[in-house]
């Protein structure tokens, strides 16, 4: 929200430099003709700017801010829990696994993708930790409810993004 205060400012900023800039030269004010005509082009000028500098941005904004943060890939709806159970994976689960609904990419885990563990399977291994070869994955990263959150986000999104036949081949042997 302060990136889009910030652009627009810098926007108007520079409008108003350009168009100061254009008005005082004294040949525009000679091709203009009379001062009215002058002042009809400082008129329309100035809604120009007002209409795209403020408007579309704010109605923009507005349109945004009810849009509701709840959507996951695969047309999932987040309930509240499983929405911080998102914020709860990309801080603590996601340097390791990958998750295409929260933009993981990571190697040492499964891809939870391909694997699409039910939420028993992944509130368990929250709670005990998974020790498999190449990586650990210690106990009790997150605990209680929030363990309970990301266990039910896996298990709402997991393996929601991916194209049709991709998932087929992680469940065959």
């Amino acid at each position: 929200m302060i990136g889009v205060a910030i652009f627009i400012g810098i926007f108007l900023i520079v409008g108003i430099v350009v168009i100061a800039a254009g008005f005082s030269s004294k040949r525009k004010a000679v091709a203009a003709g009379s001062s009215g005509s002058g002042k009809l082009l400082y008129v329309g000028v100035a809604i120009c700017v007002v209409g795209i500098g403020l408007a579309i941005p704010a109605v923009l904004t507005l349109n945004n801010g009810t849009k509701t943060s709840r959507d996951a890939s695969g047309g999932v709806v987040l309930t509240a829990a499983q929405e911080n159970g998102r914020a709860l994976f990309a801080q603590n689960c996601s340097v390791c696994h990958t998750l295409q609904a929260s933009g993981a990419a990571g190697q040492t885990g499964p891809n939870l993708d391909m694997m699409v563990p039910p939420e028993a399977l992944t509130l368990n291994a929250i709670q005990i930790g998974r020790a498999r070869g190449a990586g650990n994955m210690p106990a009790g990263l997150v605990t209680g409810n929030q363990a309970k959150e990301v266990a039910s986000y896996v298990a709402a999104v997991a393996g929601q993004g991916l194209v049709a036949g991709e998932n087929d081949s992680a469940s065959t042997p």
